[in-house]
């Protein structure tokens, strides 16, 4: 993963897992383990690792001119569907298998939800906009 935000998104996974699951030591409910939120934060940090390298792969080589080929892109689709698959039927059998609770596992997973959003707001509050090339020849005339 080369972009930094990247990078940054999946550090924030693991941070905000750790957040969570100390939250559920601190409640100390039956419904709502510290395991079920270590296994949701996992998922996540691992689910979004390999759809972020998948994708970074697959749009490393695309040429602005000519686009992704169509026969990568059908690959890249297959790919995202069988990794979306695997989280369901992970997902299933950890709740199926009593190893998590739902709540728990939810609050866990969602640290990728508000990893990316928390990233959303870093780049909205503190990138600068970018002038385009006619908006700087008007500020030199």
């Amino acid at each position: 993963m080369k972009d930094r935000r990247l990078r940054r998104i999946t550090i924030n996974i693991l941070i905000f897992t750790l957040v969570f699951t100390v939250v559920a030591l601190l409640c100390r409910s039956t419904n709502f383990g510290p395991l079920g939120v270590l296994i949701g934060g996992a998922l996540a940090f691992i689910y979004f690792k390999l759809l972020s390298g998948t994708v970074t792969q697959a749009l490393s080589g695309v040429d602005e001119e000519h686009g992704i080929d169509s026969r990568a892109t059908g690959r890249l689709g297959i790919k995202l569907l069988l990794y979306t698959f695997g989280l369901a039927m992970i997902t299933m059998l950890v709740i199926i298998w009593r190893l998590a609770q739902p709540l728990a596992f939810l609050a866990g997973f969602s640290a990728l939800l508000v990893s990316i959003g928390f990233e959303a707001l870093i780049f909205a509050a503190f990138s600068k906009p970018e002038q385009t090339v006619e908006t700087d020849k008007k500020i030199e005339d």
